[in-house]
């Protein structure tokens, strides 16, 4: 009897002993041994997530100073500077922070204010800056030096002739230009869709031709007394030109009187 219950133990011993060796059981201590020999395996995965989130310290140090109007979409930030109608206001949310000047520069540059030779020449000397934090000469969209009439020259147009996206050049009665520089102004500007050379007498086929061949957009010619112009550079916009849909060029004939004694 004694031998036949030591008969019927020993499987149940060597069972406990073979589960304790068994690969699964060894895989179960193996994970726990890999615990307890990582100190803290969550402050090391912590450690990492935290490394990936770091900020510079400019840029988080100016989010902290921001309020909270300058966490809002560009989107939303640009319908909100369009409304201010004073140019001066726009100049002000640009000093604000990176993100209010970034979202505010285009409505500022978009229509620049030339109406006097000291803001000509600012616009000027910034569209030149090659090294600024904008690039100005991408910016703007409407140029008029109409207001400056005669004080414009070649000299005037030449340090921004770098302004290839204009849309709407207005140059009524600047009669000191020349081809020299409203030609180099137009060469390889895709943007323009109205050119106003009213009164600029000076001017020939050499700029129309450079309408023809670089605007394809243009919907607006504005060419009224200028008699230097013939039907070839007419001709060669009405072919190239194709969304044209207003063109201005009535000639004032100065009427001789004769005096018959």
């Amino acid at each position: 009897m004694a031998n036949a219950s030591r008969r019927r133990r020993r499987p149940s011993v060597s069972s406990d002993s073979s589960s304790a060796s068994s690969p699964e059981r060894d895989a179960i201590y193996d994970d726990g041994d890999s615990l307890m020999e990582h100190a803290n395996d969550s402050q090391s995965s912590l450690g990492v997530s935290m490394q990936e989130m770091e900020l510079d310290a400019a840029d988080f140090e100016e989010q902290c100073r921001l309020s909270p109007i300058s966490k809002l979409p560009p989107e939303l930030l640009i319908a909100i500077f369009s409304k201010l109608s004073s140019p001066a206001d726009i100049k002000t949310c640009m000093l604000v922070s990176r993100a209010w000047a970034r979202n505010s520069v285009d409505i500022l540059w978009h229509r620049p204010s030339t109406g006097d030779w000291r803001k000509l020449l600012n616009v000027i000397s910034s569209a030149r800056k090659k090294d600024s934090f904008f690039p100005y000469h991408e910016l703007i969209k409407r140029l008029n030096l109409s207001a400056l009439g005669d004080q414009i020259s070649d000299g005037t147009l030449h340090p921004i002739i770098g302004c290839k996206r204009i849309e709407r050049l207005t140059l009524t009665n600047c009669t000191k230009l020349t081809d020299l520089s409203v030609e180099a102004l137009i060469v390889g500007n895709r943007s323009l869709l109205a050119l106003d050379i009213s009164g600029v007498d000076f001017i020939t086929d050499r700029s129309l031709f450079a309408v023809a061949e670089s605007c394809c957009k243009l919907q607006g010619l504005n060419i009224t007394n200028c008699k230097r112009v013939t039907d070839a550079s007419l001709i060669a916009i009405a072919e190239k030109c194709r969304r044209v849909k207003r063109v201005s060029m009535v000639v004032q004939l100065r009427a001789t009187v004769a005096n018959n004694d």
